[in-house]
């Protein structure tokens, strides 16, 4: 399990003086990728459309995910099988209707995730955070920077730990779209990433196996 991130970056910070550019550059981009995944898992569970659906098919959120996740290095392997299997799903997209994937997505949706939308609205702040934290690594206003990532931390723990573990466990055991399944468990594999807590182990036990 990796450290989480905002240790990292804390550790990272004693380098200033030393590669100041480069050290701001790569922490930059690390938020800027890590907004864009939490932004996507917002798109995900937030009401399907046409457009969701298109990002789907395409890979295009797949994408988004895999550098959202560059900066874990070794620990990517978190998130690889859901990843891969994602891309399984954009691949079959020319087998499928565009309107069927819309409608298991829906049926999902209103089933499943409807009673948590409320849980969008965090994931989107933490999105806005980690935006604005990239923005101040680039001017070099480093303690703000560290200061954004702590209320990320905040954000997650206070807003998020407590209710989106129990929503993607219920997308993994109860989906009946394999799509809603992987997207559980990647949420669950991102946020264990970034808190350091394994959620995949605490919420799915020793589920392992696919359905």
């Amino acid at each position: 399990m990796t450290e989480p991130i905002g240790g990292a970056v804390a550790a990272g910070a004693g380098l200033l003086g030393a590669l100041p550019s480069t050290f701001l550059a790569k922490v930059s981009q690390t938020a800027t990728d890590r907004a864009h995944a939490w932004d996507a898992v917002a798109e995900v569970l937030s009401p399907p459309d046409a457009a969701l659906v298109e990002r789907l098919r395409s890979g295009a959120l797949v994408q988004v995910w895999r550098e959202g996740s560059s900066w874990l290095g070794d620990d990517t392997h978190m998130l690889t099988a859901e990843l891969m299997s994602l891309e399984v799903y954009s691949r079959g997209a020319a087998r499928r209707d565009p309107h069927d994937d819309l409608a298991d997505l829906r049926i999902g949706y209103d089933a499943l995730v409807a009673p948590s939308a409320h849980l969008v609205d965090g994931l989107r702040a933490v999105a806005a955070l980690c935006r604005e934290e990239a923005q101040a690594w680039t001017d070099g206003r480093v303690e703000e920077a560290k200061a954004l990532r702590a209320g990320q931390q905040d954000l997650i723990t206070e807003r998020l730990s407590s209710e989106l573990p129990d929503l993607a466990g219920r997308l993994v055991r109860e989906g009946e779209a394999n799509v809603w399944r992987l997207v559980g468990r990647l949420t669950l594999a991102i946020l264990s990433t970034e808190t350091g807590r394994d959620f995949q182990r605490s919420v799915l036990g020793d589920r392992t196996r696919r359905r």
